[in-house]
């Protein structure tokens, strides 16, 4: 690495403690709706306003692949824009009260409703959440020129947006409300929390001032420079392969702990659990990270949670203890798995943004998006239908062989994915990049 290379990474942190929160803050809105979005949203407008669960289950399906598409557009469109206040501040401006709006249309519909407004509502959070967060999350990657600073921007989004999961589970439960009064109540913190974390963004995160002189190109040639990189195609790979072994596990952990453990009285508590462990780890990720290297700590969680998954074959109904320690192990290595890769990518994006060259950090980030929410499709078009095919019983007892085939797409294939991308990390000198910025750090 350059003499300069290494001056430029081994510069002293830019943001304080109250800047990071700030950073961060208006993650927990964002993801307020995300997680009321998944949880409560489909079974609200498939059984309390009667569209049925076919119809709702396609909207959402076509809605995930809108996005695929337009995260791309938008991440571009980020890029390209050039303001004097930046590239990114414009759009979250905007973006923050359009976001508001839609998911207030979306979460708290007029009686009566049908399927018109349903398309529309969700079409507008869909595109709002994704001109909202894909400049937003840009920042993180751009921001700071210093190498461990990326993970603790990466990890402050993290931390806020377990804050928002975490409300969104406890507002139906601590208010005593049914679903749709409690969406209702969603809707309006999202709100008061949008306008909260705006303003403090706009007043205390310092702002990036990289100056873009290079003509601008279009969206097929900023692919096209993203796609030249092997980092980042190697990168991509590996979270694609580790976000669709979670996707097995996150989806199928209900299923996994009512039959398998038989403990459905529990999925709350372990749901809260893997949320919180998910946040309380990633200083430990991050500790590693520094003693190490950014590769060296994700290989690390993956290790660990290969190795407490590998017990669930072992498991039996009434191994509530093992199961709360598996939880743990499993939001932690979630919160790996996200703040790793994410300030890798930083790391990318910083290296290959020189003054005057093309800003790709939307973009980057925008396909890192897509490929996350294609990986999440995994538990519908595969483990499903093979549960349906042996004859898996949602609802009532199953033979031991269906619980093994359960127990093969929560935990055994997870595993197989997650060494699968350990071989990617161990074996490829990809990260070398990564590596080196690490050791000139110390």
């Amino acid at each position: 690495m350059h003499s300069h290379e290494q001056h430029e990474v081994a510069q002293d942190s830019t943001f304080t403690a109250w800047q990071l929160i700030c950073f961060g803050l208006l993650s927990t809105p964002i993801a307020m709706a995300g997680f009321a979005f998944v949880v409560f949203v489909p079974t609200f407008y498939a059984v309390d306003m009667g569209l049925g669960l076919g119809l709702v289950g396609a909207v959402f399906v076509a809605g995930r692949l809108f996005d695929v598409v337009t995260d791309p557009v938008i991440g571009y469109l980020s890029d390209e824009t050039r303001t004097r206040w930046g590239p990114r501040k414009p759009w979250i401006v905007m973006g923050v009260p359009a976001f508001g709006i839609s998911s207030w249309l979306l979460l708290s519909p007029p009686d009566g409703v049908g399927l018109i407004y349903l398309l529309i509502a969700s079409g507008l959070y869909f595109l709002t959440y994704t001109s909202l967060d894909v400049p937003y999350s840009s920042i993180g990657l751009e921001v700071s020129p210093n190498v461990h600073e990326r993970s603790f921007l990466a990890s402050s989004k993290a931390i806020f947006q377990v804050i928002g999961a975490i409300s969104v589970s406890a507002v139906p439960v601590v208010l005593a409300l049914k679903t749709p009064d409690a969406l209702s109540v969603i809707a309006k913190l999202i709100a008061v929390l949008l306008v909260l974390g705006l303003v403090s963004f706009l007043m205390f995160v310092p702002s990036q001032h990289r100056i873009v002189t290079a003509p601008r190109v279009s969206m097929r040639t900023a692919l096209g420079l993203i796609w030249d990189s092997k980092p980042y195609r190697r990168l991509i790979l590996c979270f694609l392969i580790i976000q669709s072994a979670n996707a097995l596990t996150a989806g199928l952990s209900v299923l996994f702990i009512t039959h398998v453990i038989a403990a459905p009285e529990l999925i709350g508590a372990l749901m809260g659990v893997l949320l919180l462990s998910s946040a309380v780890f990633l200083p430990v990720w991050v500790f590693i990270s520094k003693r190490t290297s950014k590769p060296g700590a994700w290989q690390a969680a993956i290790i660990t949670c290969c190795a407490l998954l590998a017990l669930t074959p072992f498991l039996e109904a009434g191994d509530i203890t093992v199961m709360f320690v598996l939880s743990m192990v499993i939001g932690a290595a979630f919160g790996a798995d996200a703040i790793m890769p994410t300030s890798m990518l930083a790391d990318i994006v910083y290296e290959g943004e020189k003054e005057g060259e093309s800003r790709l950090a939307g973009i980057y980030l925008a396909v890192k998006n897509a490929v996350s929410k294609l990986a999440f499709v995994v538990p519908m078009g595969l483990a499903f239908p093979v549960l349906d095919w042996v004859g898996f019983n949602e609802t009532g007892a199953n033979t031991s062989d269906n619980l093994f085939v359960l127990t093969g797409f929560y935990a055994l294939l997870p595993i197989g994915f997650r060494l699968v991308a350990l071989w990617l990390l161990r074996k490829d000198t990809m990260f070398d990049q990564s590596n080196s910025i690490a050791m000139a750090m110390k």
